[in-house]
Parts: structure tokens; sequence; C-alpha cells
């Protein structure tokens, strides 16, 4: 069924694109088959009540293009991408006609940090999408991700979320791969988030021994699916208990000679992450992350006042050496008769 329903979108809209590329009655007509790209500033940020209706910001993805015309003229190169085409086939009303990127390694920063900024709090579903090469650059390039409807949870010590998830694969071969049912200790093993920031509660100076990074499928210690907290590799396997069996990534050679690994690593080149869903959803997301924001923010404050009232506590009560209180000491010897030094002396003989 996905090959059908990629043929059919696809070369409808590219013949609407090509014979009626500005014919408005066709476009009434025209159901609009694939997404477009937004920022999500266009929800979150202030500047946006000074935009214009039907306006849009422009972002350029590494992955799908251009959301705008260029200075020629030209279309928006995201209106012939082949990997949004990809996407009608699979489930275009799962994921909403806008897609609101929140992550992009290329324009946020590649570092793990930033991407756990921008996905945590937000409570709906996401798509990430990977675009990737292969050690051997003979091998050119590979574009795949996943999709989940729930919320990323920070540092939990097993899989989280539900069966509304799955892999897939874009490029060079398209691929969809579902969640199988949970039976017994099958299934189940859905979504996995660690990063450094988790501590032993009770040795907060020794952290675990659990994979730094996100990942769907597999074990907590090889998951399926897995970006390392470097933002540098993705860790793939062709099966695991809760997916569908399927390769992601570039599929093993043919040579007898090679290796027959049921896994393999790829370097990631971009590595973007969307709001989907419909309109109302995704701003139910940024509203939650909003408070997850100030929830976090005030939290901080709280802990750095007490923080420092402690740490001025233990200088005063002499638990930190410090000479900013001594001279406290001195005046109450001088209350005494004495100064400190001389009550010792006298102690002593002396």
């Amino acid at each position: 069924k996905v090959v059908p329903d990629l043929m059919y979108c696809s070369v409808t809209k590219f013949q609407h694109i090509l014979f009626l590329p500005k014919d408005p009655q066709s476009q009434k007509h025209t159901a609009n088959p694939f997404p477009s790209l937004r920022s999500s500033q266009e929800i979150t940020s202030q500047t946006t009540t000074k935009m214009r209706a039907g306006e849009i910001m422009p972002i350029t993805s590494h992955i799908f293009g251009k959301n705008f015309m260029s200075s020629d003229n030209a279309t928006a190169t995201t209106l012939l991408s082949p990997a949004l085409f990809s996407f009608v086939s699979i489930s275009m009303p799962k994921f909403g006609e806008k897609w609101y990127r929140i992550f992009a390694g290329a324009e946020d920063g590649w570092t793990f940090n930033q991407l756990e900024h921008s996905i945590m709090g937000y409570e709906g579903p996401t798509l990430l999408v990977i675009q990737a090469r292969s050690k051997n650059k003979n091998d050119g390039s590979v574009t795949f991700g996943a999709y989940t409807a729930s919320k990323w949870q920070k540092n939990k010590r097993d899989f989280f979320g539900t069966s509304d998830c799955f892999l897939f694969q874009l490029q060079p071969t398209m691929r969809v791969l579902k969640t199988v049912p949970k039976m017994g200790k099958r299934g189940g093993n859905y979504m996995f988030y660690h990063s450094n920031t988790n501590k032993v509660t009770s040795n907060p100076s020794r952290k675990d021994e659990l994979t730094e990074g996100l990942g769907f499928g597999g074990t907590v210690r090889h998951p399926r699916l897995f970006i390392d907290s470097q933002l540098e590799e993705c860790h793939v396997s062709h099966q695991d208990t809760s997916f569908e069996e399927g390769y992601l990534g570039f599929q093993p050679s043919n040579d007898l000679f090679a290796s027959n690994s049921s896994s393999s690593t790829v370097q990631i080149d971009s590595l973007e992450i969307y709001a989907v869903g419909d309109e109302e959803a995704i701003r139910r997301g940024f509203r939650a992350q909003y408070q997850h924001r100030d929830i976090n923010d005030a939290t901080l404050r709280n802990a750095r006042t007490v923080d420092k009232a402690a740490f001025l506590g233990d200088m005063r009560n002499g638990v930190i050496e410090s000479k900013a209180f001594a001279h406290r000491g001195q005046v109450d010897g001088r209350a005494n008769g004495c100064m400190k030094g001389e009550e010792d002396a006298k102690a002593n003989g002396l």
C-alpha cells in the first residue's frame, strides 16, 4: 500500500506544480498532499504578533529544503522534496499539515543539552529525522528516524512511551517499522532517554552505567535506534522485540567475505525534530513546555538561594575555613578581656 500511495501523491502533485504552478482555481480543488515546514518561533516568539496573515518565518532544512521562495521566484524546494512526499504515504492525518521545527543541529547547535532543552516539557507528538552517511563515503546518504505520540521524559531508568510510535526510513529505500503487540517480556521497549545529568541518589558523585543518549527499541544498553550524547553517531540494528524486523540505515553488503553484523553505525550529518499533529494539539504542547520551563527555572533559583545560604552558614560555623568571618571571633575575644590567641597562651601556661 505504501508504494501506490506514494506514487499517486507524487505524480499528482508534480503534475500540478509543473502544469498549473500559479492557478488559484486548481489549488482550491487540489488537496495539499504534504506538510509545510514552519519555525516553532511562529508560536513561541512575541514577534509573531507583527506577522501578516499567511506569512511564514523562513527556515532551511538540510533534509527537506527551504520553505520559502527564493529571490529569483523559484519554487520553495520543500514543494519538490522526495522525503516529504514519502511521508504522505505513511500517515498524513497523523502528522498534520504544519510541522513546527523545535530542534535542528545545524541551527541550534550540536549539543545534547540544547536538544534536551528543545524537547523536554513539550507534550505532543514529535517526529525525529536523521540524515546520515556510512563510514564508507561511497555508500551515499540515508534518511531515517522515528515518530512518537508520547512526550519525552528525562533520565528514566527504563523505557517509556506507548505503542503509538514507529521507526521509518525514507532513503535510499522506504520502509515503516511498526510496534509489535506486547506479550509477556516481548514488546514495550518504545522510547529511551538518558543524559549525563542523572546521578545515583545515594551517591551523587557517581553516575550510573546506562547508555547516555536517546533511542527507540532494543534494551537500555543497546537500543534498536540510538543517538549518542555527542550527536555524532547513530547506532541501528535490524531487529529487536518491540518493533518489526527490518534494516535501518545501509543494508548489509552481499559480499560473502563482508561482515554480516545485524547492527551498524552511521555518521550523523543532519538531525531535526518537529512538533507534528493538529494545530490545537501543537499549541497545547508548547503551552505545557512553557509551564515546564517556568517550574524548572523557579526550582533552579530556589536551589541557588538555598545553596548560597548553606555556604555562608558553613563559613560562619567554621565548616569551611575562611578569614571572612575571623574578625567576629576576635571581637568576641575582646569582649571577654582577651584575644582568642591570648586565651590559648594562658591555657598552655605561657
